[in-house]
């Protein structure tokens, strides 16, 4: 099987900026992205995260390190620009791993930010 870098793509809204919703939904984000694309760690070259300035409570990259504290992939955190109309509470992912040349990632979309792309959202009902 000759490999290929890949990007995955993914995005949640939160209920609330509370630490716990931030937690739950980096945790069903990742998770449902991992699961879609059936990811192991060993897989995962790096890990990139937006959120929109109304989330304040907690870091995602430091949420999902908090549920497993070995996890190695490089982790990082940056604040989308502020755009009139966008989607509030929102957590973006970019996820670069090596994979099956001939396999497209599945990008997934969850929550309200289904709205976002609704010809890649990923049914999490």
């Amino acid at each position: 099987m000759k490999l290929k870098l890949w990007a995955v793509r993914g995005a949640i809204q939160v209920q609330h900026d509370r630490r716990e919703d931030i937690l739950e939904g980096v945790q069903k984000l990742f998770n449902t992205i991992c699961e879609a694309n059936n990811l192991d760690e060993e897989d995962m070259v790096s890990l990139l995260f937006t959120v929109t300035a109304d989330l304040q409570s907690l870091n995602p990259a430091s949420a999902l390190r908090s549920q497993n504290t070995s996890f190695t992939v490089p982790l990082f955190c940056m604040q989308e620009p502020t755009i009139s109309g966008m989607l509030p509470r929102t957590i973006r992912l970019m996820l670069h791993y090596y994979g099956d040349q001939d396999k497209s990632p599945k990008h997934v979309y969850l929550q309200g930010a289904a709205q976002l792309r609704p010809d890649l959202s990923f049914s999490d009902s």
